[in-house]
C-alpha cells in the first residue's frame, strides 16, 4: 500500500469504525453528530439511521413535496459477474421488476407506479445498481412496499428469465452502432484481463444462455444470494411524512432484506499493466468523430473528498479561458473542445482522462496535441500546487451547497443513494461541494502520475490504421507500445507556448444580499415596452436565492422560413458563443452560466445565476453580438464541426432518428440534416458576416427578467439592447405552420436508417388544439402508457425500445408509440400497437380511469421545484403568448372535466375511429412495411406541400 493510499485509510478509519460500532448496536440511536450537514438554503429535514440488518437508511422529510421517491443503491455491479457470465449483473437488475412472492404480478409494480402518477428505473454500473422510483406523494406506502420486496423475496419467474433475455440482448444490439459503447468494448479488450473490468458489461442471448452445468436462472440466484446484502446497500426516501412517520414505514419494510455480511472486493489488479504502457490505441468509429482520449491509471481518491484533489486538477486541465490548454489548441487550430477528469474508478484504483476533439489538422498532428497535454502538466508540476486556486474553487463549491436548490425528488434519492457509499454520514449532503483539507502532498502525487510514459492514448477517427476487431461490437482498432522516439517527442520540454494558470475569477458573486422589492407581483408584467422590445418583471418572493434568469428573444423573419437561414442562423450562434467562451468560461466556474440558441423564430440568449456580476456579463455578450466579424480559421473549424456533427446522425440510436424524421415531417420550420449540410457547405464567411448583420437589423427583443432583481435593472437592461437593436418599426413576423391531419388520414412516410432494427414511430393527432384536445391526447398518453410497455416489451418482447407517450408540436396535441424491434419487422410491430389500442377500453374501469385522471393533474400542477423551473414556465408561456400565464391551469381544469364515459367517446372517435395517423417506419433487415389503406411518401416535403396547417402567429 503507497504512502498516499496508507494516508487516505487513516483519514477513513474513523467513521468505520462508527459505522461498524452502529452496526454492532443495531438498535442504538446514532449520535447527533453524524446527522447529515444541510445547506442553509434547504428546507427539508433529514434522519440518518442503520437498521438492525446493517442497512444505513436516509429519510427525507419534505412536508410540501408533490412527490415522493426512494432510492436503493447496492454495491455490485457489472465488475461483479462471474467469469463467462457477462451481463448478469444487468440482466438481474432487469428480473427484480417482474415480480416478488408477495407481489407476483410481473406487471403489479409498473402499473402501480404508473397509475399513480409516478416513474420507475434503475442503472447498472461497474460497482453500482441503483433502483428508483418517484410516485405522487400520498401513496408512498404502497409503492414503498412493492420496491422493498425486490431485496426481500424476488421470484425470479423461469418464464421471464427466458423472456427478459431477449430484453437485455436487445440492448446489446441497440449499443452496437453507439460509438460510446464501441469504444469501452476496445478498452475492456486491451485493458488486463485479470481485471474485473474487462468483463463484457451489457449482457447477450450468448453470454445468458443456459448451460450443461447451470442455467442462468441457477447464476441469477447464486449472484443475488451472494452479493444483494443489506451491508453493501444504501436506502434513501423522501416522502412528505414526518421523520418519525417515515421511520415507522421504512424499519419494519427493510429490517427483513438479509445480510450476508458481503465485504465487498478490492482490486489488487492495475487496469493496465506496467509493461502495456504507454499504450496507443485507434478505432475507427461509426460517427464521423476525431476524438483523442488519454486516460492516466492512478490511485482511488473517493475517500479523499475534503480535499478533491481530482476537482481540483481537471478544473486546471479542463479550463477554457485564457492560457488554457484548449486555448493554446483553438490557437493553432487543432481543437474544437477539450474535458478532463475523473473517469473510470474503481475499489483499489482509477482513471484521469483528458478528452479532446479535434480538427482534421489535430488528427494529422495529433503528437503536437500530445506534446502541448504534457507541456501543460509538465508547467502545472513547475508551478506547483497553489493554495489561491484551491481557495477559490473552494470558495465557489461552498457557494453551491449554501445555495443549493431543490431537484427532482427521483434525481435526488438516486444520487444521494450512490453517495452514501463514499461519504461519512455527517456529510452525505455536503460531500460533493467539501473542500476543505488543502494537501499539497496528494496533489504533488496525482500530479506525478499524468505523465507520457504512464499514458493509454485512443484515437477515434476513420482514418485510424486498425488490425483486429473487437469482440462484442465488432470495432476495427489496433494497438501498440509507444515507441521511445514517439515518447519523446510527446515530451518536447519547449512545447508549451504561451501556457499559463488562469488569472483569479472576476465573476465569483461577492453580493449575495436578497433584494427586497416593493413591486413584487404574481406573475411577470410589461414594465418597459418600445416598438422593437418588450420587457417583462418579476422579482422573486418565494425561492430566495441571490440568483435571476435574464432571457431575451431576438425574433427575426430571417430565421425559420428555409432550410438556407435556419442553417446560418445556427452557425452563427456557435461562431458568437465560440467567440466570448474564452472571457465567459470564469463565469461559468463562477455560477453565472450563458447560452445563445437558435429556434423556430430567432435566437435566444440567456444569461442566469449569480446576478451579481450578470450585467458584466452581458455587456460582453452584447458587443460580441454587435461585431459580426470571424476569425477565418474558427469559421472552417465550427462550419466543419457542425457538418460533422448532422453527418453524425446516422450514428445516432435509430429511434431516435426516427423520432427527428417525424418531427420534421410535422414542423414547417425543420428541415433534414442534408439540406442543412447542403447550405453549410457552400457559405463562406463573408456571406455569414452579412447574414449577421441583416440579422440584427430586422429583430424584436422579448425580455424576461425574473429572480433576484431591483426593478431599476429592467432600464439598465433596456438600455444596452439599444447597442444591438435597430430603430424603427419592428418587422411583421412570418406565421408557423404545424401539418394538420385530417379525419381518418393515414399516412405512411418511409425512412432509410442503417441498422438492422425496425423502428416505428406511430403518430396520431388530436381532433384539435383546444384545452379539451389536449387534455384527451394526454389522458391517451397517460392510460397507455404502463400497458403498452408491459404488453409490447415485458410480454411479447418486442424490443429494448418500448415507449409510449404525449408529444404536442406548438399547441397540437399528440401521441406516439415508438418500438425499435431487432427481432420483429415493423409490419408485426403496426399489428401489436394496433391490438393494444383495440384492448384499452375493455381493460379501463372507472377506478384506472380515476387514478389516471388523478396523476395526470397531480403532474400538470406540480409545483415548480425552484427557480430555474419557474423561469422556464414564464418563458414558455411568453414564447406562446399565454400572457395570463395560466395554460397549467386550463390544462388541468379541461383533464379534470372528463368522465370515463367522455373520454372513451373521445377515444373511440379519435383515436380509432377517424384516426389522423402518421407512422414512420424504419423497415430495417426485414423490410416488411406495415399494411392498410395509408398514403405513401417518401419525403417530408412530399408530407407537407399543399397540405393543410394549424397556424400560429
Amino acid at each position: 500500500m503507497s504512502a498516499l493510499l496508507t494516508r487516505w485509510w487513516l483519514r477513513a478509519l474513523p467513521t468505520l469504525c462508527v459505522v461498524m460500532l452502529l452496526s454492532a448496536c443495531a438498535t442504538a440511536p446514532v449520535d447527533d453528530d453524524l446527522q447529515p450537514v444541510q445547506s442553509p438554503n434547504d428546507d427539508y429535514s433529514y434522519r440518518y439511521l442503520v437498521l438492525e440488518n446493517r442497512l444505513p437508511v436516509l429519510l427525507i422529510s419534505a412536508p410540501d413535496t408533490p412527490k415522493a421517491a426512494a432510492a436503493l443503491d447496492v454495491m455490485v455491479g457489472s465488475g461483479d459477474n462471474p467469469p463467462g457470465r457477462g451481463g448478469l449483473a444487468h440482466f438481474l437488475e432487469h428480473m427484480l421488476f417482474l415480480g416478488t412472492d408477495k407481489y407476483p404480478d410481473s406487471a403489479e409494480y409498473e402499473r402501480y407506479i404508473t397509475e399513480h402518477g409516478g416513474n420507475r428505473n434503475a442503472y447498472t454500473s461497474f460497482e453500482h445498481t441503483n433502483y428508483f422510483f418517484d410516485i405522487n406523494a400520498e401513496h408512498l406506502p404502497e409503492a414503498l412496499d412493492r420496491f422493498a420486496q425486490f431485496f426481500i423475496a424476488p421470484r425470479f419467474d423461469a418464464e421471464y428469465v427466458e423472456r427478459e433475455k431477449n430484453a437485455v440482448h436487445a440492448e446489446y444490439q441497440m449499443g452496437l452502432k453507439s460509438d460510446s459503447r464501441r469504444g469501452l468494448d476496445v478498452l475492456q479488450e486491451v485493458m488486463n484481463p485479470e481485471h474485473p473490468f474487462s468483463q463484457f458489461s451489457v449482457g447477450s442471448l450468448d453470454s445468458l444462455a443456459d448451460r450443461p452445468d447451470a442455467t442462468v436462472r441457477d447464476d441469477l440466484l447464486a449472484f443475488y444470494d451472494k452479493h444483494y446484502s443489506a451491508n453493501v446497500m444504501r436506502l434513501a426516501v423522501l416522502g412528505r411524512e414526518s421523520l418519525d412517520e417515515l421511520e415507522q414505514l421504512v424499519v419494519p419494510m427493510f429490517s427483513a432484506v438479509p445480510d450476508h455480511e458481503v465485504q465487498p472486493e478490492y482490486f489488487e489488479q492495475p487496469l493496465f499493466t506496467k509493461e502495456s504502457l504507454p499504450m496507443m490505441v485507434e478505432l475507427q468509429p461509426q460517427a464521423t468523430l476525431r476524438q483523442l482520449q488519454v486516460s492516466f491509471p492512478i490511485a482511488d481518491y473517493r475517500s479523499a473528498y475534503h480535499a478533491k484533489p481530482l476537482g481540483y486538477l481537471g478544473n486546471l486541465v479542463g479550463h477554457e479561458g485564457d492560457g488554457s490548454l484548449l486555448s493554446q489548441l483553438k490557437a493553432e487550430g487543432l481543437a474544437e473542445s477539450l474535458a478532463a477528469g475523473s473517469g473510470l474508478a474503481w475499489r483499489g484504483g482509477a482513471l484521469f482522462s483528458v478528452t479532446v476533439s479535434l480538427t482534421e489538422k489535430g488528427v494529422r498532428e495529433r503528437d503536437r496535441v500530445l506534446q502541448l497535454l504534457f507541456a501543460y502538466m509538465d508547467m502545472l508540476r513547475e508551478e506547483g500546487p497553489q493554495r489561491w486556486l484551491f481557495d477559490e474553487q473552494a470558495q465557489l463549491a461552498a457557494l453551491r451547497f449554501r445555495f443549493q436548490e431543490q431537484a427532482e425528488p427521483i434525481n435526488y434519492v438516486s444520487s444521494v443513494a450512490s453517495g452514501m457509499h463514499y461519504y461519512s454520514p455527517e456529510d452525505i449532503l455536503q460531500g460533493p461541494y467539501m473542500m476543505t483539507e488543502y494537501d499539497s502532498d496528494m496533489l504533488v502525487e496525482l500530479m506525478a502520475g499524468i505523465r507520457a510514459d504512464n499514458a493509454q492514448v485512443v484515437l477515434s477517427d476513420s482514418s485510424a490504421v486498425t488490425d483486429r476487431v473487437s469482440q462484442y461490437y465488432e470495432v476495427p482498432y489496433s494497438v501498440t507500445l509507444v515507441p521511445n522516439e514517439q515518447l519523446a517527442s510527446w515530451q518536447e520540454s519547449s512545447a508549451g507556448g504561451s501556457l499559463h494558470l488562469p488569472a483569479k475569477n472576476e465573476f465569483i458573486a461577492s453580493d449575495v444580499s436578497l433584494v427586497k422589492s416593493d413591486a413584487v407581483t404574481e406573475d411577470p408584467v410589461v414594465t418597459l415596452q418600445e416598438e422593437r422590445k418588450t420587457l417583462w418583471y418579476k422579482a422573486d418572493d418565494e425561492f430566495q436565492v441571490p440568483k435571476g434568469a435574464l432571457y431575451i428573444n431576438f425574433r427575426s423573419p430571417l430565421v425559420g422560413q428555409s432550410a438556407a437561414q435556419n442553417a446560418r442562423a445556427s452557425l452563427y450562434t456557435a461562431l458568437l458563443k465560440d467567440a466570448v467562451n474564452e472571457y465567459a468560461y470564469p463565469a461559468m466556474l463562477a455560477g453565472l452560466h450563458f447560452d445563445l440558441y437558435r429556434h423556430a423564430e430567432g435566437v435566444s440568449l440567456r444569461v442566469s445565476g449569480y446576478n451579481d456580476k450578470q450585467l458584466v456579463l452581458l455587456d460582453r455578450l452584447l458587443a460580441t453580438m454587435a461585431d459580426s466579424r470571424f476569425e477565418q480559421q474558427r469559421f472552417d473549424n465550427i462550419r466543419k464541426d457542425m457538418v460533422r456533427a448532422l453527418e453524425n446522425a446516422v450514428a445516432k440510436r435509430p429511434s431516435s432518428q426516427v423520432m427527428d424524421d417525424l418531427g420534421e415531417a410535422l414542423d414547417y420550420g425543420r428541415w433534414g440534416e442534408e439540406a442543412l449540410i447542403e447550405v453549410l457547405q457552400d457559405l463562406d464567411r463573408e456571406a455569414l458576416e452579412t447574414y449577421g448583420r441583416k440579422f440584427w437589423a430586422s429583430t424584436t427583443a422579448e425580455v424576461l427578467l425574473y429572480g433576484n432583481y431591483e426593478q431599476a435593472v429592467v432600464a439598465q437592461v433596456s438600455d444596452r439592447l439599444e447597442g444591438i437593436l435597430a430603430s424603427g418599426s419592428a418587422p411583421t413576423l412570418p406565421t408557423r405552420h404545424i401539418l394538420r391531419l385530417a379525419p381518418a388520414e393515414s399516412l405512411q412516410y418511409v425512412v432509410e436508417v442503417p441498422h438492422d432494427d425496425a423502428v416505428l414511430a406511430w403518430y396520431l393527432q388530436g381532433a384539435g388544439d383546444s384545452w379539451r384536445d389536449r387534455a384527451a391526447t394526454a389522458l391517451a398518453a397517460q392510460v397507455i402508457k404502463s400497458g403498452f410497455f408491459q404488453q409490447l416489451r415485458t410480454e411479447q418482447q418486442l424490443g429494448y425500445v418500448v415507449t409510449s407517450f404525449a408529444w404536442p408540436q406548438r399547441e397540437v396535441p399528440g401521441l406516439v408509440m415508438l418500438v425499435q424491434s431487432p427481432n420483429a419487422s415493423a409490419a408485426a410491430v403496426a399489428e401489436a400497437m394496433d391490438e393494444f389500442l383495440q384492448g384499452v377500453e375493455p381493460d379501463l374501469d372507472e377506478a384506472q380511469f380515476l387514478r389516471h385522471r388523478d396523476a395526470l393533474v397531480a403532474e400538470i400542477r406540480k409545483p415548480d421545484k425552484n427557480l430555474w423551473e419557474r423561469a422556464e414556465f414564464y418563458w414558455q408561456s411568453l414564447a406562446r403568448k399565454q400572457y395570463d400565464f395560466e395554460g397549467r391551469e386550463e390544462l388541468a381544469q379541461a383533464v379534470e372535466a372528463f368522465t370515463l364515459a367522455d373520454w372513451l367517446a373521445y377515444y373511440r372517435e379519435v383515436f380509432m375511429a377517424q384516426r389522423r395517423s402518421l407512422q414512420v417506419v424504419a423497415p430495417g433487415a426485414r423490410q416488411a412495411l406495415p399494411e392498410g389503406q395509408y398514403r405513401q411518401v417518401h419525403s417530408a416535403e412530399a408530407i407537407k406541400e399543399g397540405h393543410a396547417t394549424y397556424d400560429f402567429d
